[in-house]
């Protein structure tokens, strides 16, 4: 036997176990209930400072998807009402409304699934409104650490080009790509990178969110 033939036989063998660990079966969409929260440490990645804690929490679940009060999480402020599709794909996210829903996932998930979806996203108080093509792929089955404990999840990347339009006036365009962790668990992220640029490749906007709590009813 070669040397090089050996060598790629014992790396066979030393592989088997992590293919072994990783075997994991696709994730299902989430079932959020009534009572179900998640609370998220914001940082200015841009900045290299840690902003606000919030808390996302579930007030209702019916055909127009999952309804959710985002609060203070010391204070339980509350600052925006938002709306979730079934498989928590944003709706509305404060001013901001899409149509359909903001694909950042497309159950079940496995590595190696990719989607490309179409929307449209409207701010009607700035009168602002883009389209955006949307494009995500999940990546590996991860074990990762947050502040709430350590979790197995997958990674998926999203990326969304996106144009703007606004009366009288040209819009702005450019790319936003989320690297996010979707934990089983916890029906829901337990990290995501945030990203955004301009259409000539300068980034203007990073932040991240990481799970420091959760309830599951």
């Amino acid at each position: 036997m070669t040397t090089r033939n050996y060598l790629a036989i014992l790396g066979l063998i030393l592989a088997a176990p992590c293919a072994l660990a990783d075997d994991h079966a696709p994730a299902a969409a989430p079932a959020p209930a009534v009572g179900d929260s998640w609370t998220y440490q914001y940082t200015d990645v841009w900045k290299g400072a840690k902003g606000n804690l919030n808390r996302m929490e579930v007030t209702g679940v019916d055909a127009a998807g999952v309804h959710v009060d985002i609060k203070r999480a010391a204070s339980g402020a509350l600052l925006t009402k938002q709306l979730f599709s079934a498989e928590m794909n944003p709706i509305d996210r404060g001013a901001m409304h899409f149509a359909p829903s903001f694909a950042r996932y497309a159950f079940p998930l496995e590595p190696g699934k990719e989607w490309t979806t179409d929307a449209t996203g409207d701010n009607p108080k700035s009168g602002k409104h883009w389209r955006y093509r949307i494009k995500g792929k999940v990546l590996n089955w991860e074990k990762i650490t947050v502040a709430a404990g350590e979790f197995d999840a997958l990674k998926v990347e999203v990326q969304a080009l996106y144009h703007g339009e606004e009366p009288n006036s040209p819009g702005g365009s450019g790319q936003l790509t989320e690297t996010l962790w979707f934990a089983p668990a916890v029906n829901n992220f337990v990290k995501l990178d945030y990203r955004d640029t301009d259409w000539n490749g300068r980034i203007f906007n990073r932040d991240s969110w990481e799970l420091t709590a959760f309830v599951r009813k």
